[in-house]
C-alpha cells in the first residue's frame, strides 16, 4: 500500500483527486486537506431539497456531488482527510461493507485517543464521543471504478454556524438547526482545548493505518490523476449532476 501525503489542495483536488486515483486504478492511501471551504453531497442525496444551491452561490461555497455515500457535509481547512483506495478482492477487504466500516475505523479511533479522546465506532459510518454520543468523524465508503474507496475526515474545528446557514430550512427554523448541530456534532479542539497541526495528524495517521496494513513507501500523486481530478471537478460541480433527481427524499 503506498501512501500520498498531498497536503493542502486547492480547486476541490481534495475530493476529486481520490476519485482520479480510484477511475485510473491506483490504490494507496491519500492524506489531505482542502485548501478552500465547500460543500459536499452525498450520492444519493437530493441536493436542490437539502441544500440552498443559490445562498452557497451567493456566499461563494463551491458544491460538489461526491461517488461515495453519507450526507451533506461541509467540509474546510480545519480538517484532514484519509483517503483509502482499494482493489475490488483486495485481500484487506471484508466481504461486507459493514465490517469494512468497522475494521477501517480501528486506526482512526486510536489516532483520537492519542489526540486525547476517547471516541467509538457508530454503524455504520461515524465516529463519536463516548459518553455524549457526539460525532466527530463521518465517513463514507464505495465503488470508484474497479476500486472500493474508503474515505473520512478528523474534525480539529468546525464552523457550525455556515453549515447551518447552507441547509434549506424555513428561516425560523434556523436557529434551531444550529442548535441541533451544536448538540450532535463535536471537534478536537472543543474536547481537548488544543487544536494539532495538519501534520501532527497526517503523522498519527500513518502510524495507525500501519499497523492494519504494510505500506511500501511515500509516493508523488501521479501527474495523470491530477489532471483527471480536474476534469472530474468538472463533472461532478456541473448543474446537471447537482440538480439530478437521486427518488431520495429528506
Amino acid at each position: 500500500m503506498r501512501v500520498y501525503r498531498a497536503g493542502r489542495l486547492s480547486g476541490l483536488r481534495s475530493l476529486t483527486l481520490l476519485h482520479a486515483m480510484a477511475r485510473l486504478g491506483y490504490e494507496g492511501m491519500l492524506i489531505t486537506s482542502p485548501a478552500e471551504t465547500f460543500l459536499s453531497v452525498g450520492f444519493l442525496d437530493n441536493a436542490p431539497e437539502l441544500v440552498d444551491l443559490e445562498k452557497c452561490r451567493r456566499m461563494g461555497v463551491p458544491v460538489i456531488r461526491r461517488e461515495l455515500g453519507g450526507g451533506a457535509v461541509l467540509l474546510d481547512g480545519d480538517q484532514v482527510f484519509y483517503q483509502l483506495i482499494l482493489r475490488r478482492g483486495s485481500p484487506l477487504l471484508p466481504f461486507r461493507v459493514q465490517e469494512a466500516y468497522r475494521i477501517l475505523s480501528e486506526p482512526v479511533l486510536r489516532v483520537y485517543r492519542r489526540l486525547g479522546i476517547e471516541a467509538a465506532y457508530r454503524p455504520v459510518n461515524d465516529i463519536v464521543v463516548r459518553g455524549t454520543g457526539r460525532k466527530i468523524s463521518g465517513q463514507g465508503a464505495g465503488d470508484i471504478g474497479r476500486c472500493f474507496v474508503f474515505a473520512g475526515n478528523l474534525l480539529l474545528r468546525f464552523n457550525v454556524d455556515l453549515m447551518a446557514e447552507l441547509f434549506r430550512v424555513p428561516e425560523e427554523l434556523r436557529p434551531l438547526l444550529r442548535e441541533v448541530l451544536g448538540e450532535n456534532l463535536t471537534w478536537v479542539e472543543r474536547e481537548t482545548g488544543r487544536k494539532p497541526s495538519y501534520l501532527e495528524v497526517e503523522e498519527l495517521l500513518i502510524e495507525e493505518f500501519s499497523r492494519l496494513m504494510d505500506f511500501e513507501g511515500e509516493f508523488e500523486v501521479p501527474p495523470e490523476a491530477v489532471s483527471l481530478a480536474d476534469r472530474i471537478r468538472e463533472e461532478l460541480t456541473s448543474e446537471e449532476t447537482l440538480l439530478e433527481d437521486t427518488g431520495r427524499r429528506h
